[in-house]
């Protein structure tokens, strides 16, 4: 096994899905936090949170992966990531640890499931005998969402201004 292929991925649990996270967008763990919610938010966004002083969305990684809407019950762990945009906090059920993955064992996606996991699903593994989904954090919020978050709440929009 070359080392050269090796990488470190946080592995997390919500729900029934195993995921990994590549540890370097990975900032830290935390217990979770209030949430604010955020109107016309995607349905697994649970709302924003502030993160070490700074805004900071929280995605439900159940609603993400099922497609289902965020869970009433807030999640365990919230999983800190850096994404080109800023910040984000991924609500998880557990923090499982570390695992190192040789690149090429990992499977590509089957084009049915890339096109209904929106691109959030880079690969696929497994874990203890389980279905591990990788996941590509710069992608798990569309560039709109981050555009309406930095809009303040009292500036009107593009619709409302050119009308």
């Amino acid at each position: 096994m070359s080392t050269q292929s090796l990488r470190c991925y946080l592995v997390v649990r919500a729900q029934e899905w195993m995921s990994a996270l590549p540890l370097e967008g990975v900032e830290e763990t935390m217990r979770p936090l209030p949430v604010a919610p955020v109107s016309a938010a995607p349905a697994f966004v649970r709302g924003v949170s502030l993160v070490r002083g700074a805004p900071a969305p929280v995605v439900n990684l159940a609603a993400l992966l099922g497609g289902g809407q965020a869970q009433s019950t807030p999640g365990q762990r919230f999983v800190s990531l850096r994404v080109p945009e800023g910040h984000l906090a991924l609500e998880v059920d557990e923090v499982v640890g570390l695992r190192w993955m040789e690149e090429g064992s990992l499977e590509s996606v089957p084009p049915l499931l890339r096109a209904t996991a929106g691109g959030h699903v880079q690969r696929l593994g497994s874990y203890d005998g389980r279905l591990l989904a990788v996941l590509g954090a710069a992608r798990l919020l569309p560039e709109d969402f981050w555009e309406r978050l930095e809009m303040p709440s009292d500036a009107p929009s593009e619709d409302e201004a050119t009308s």
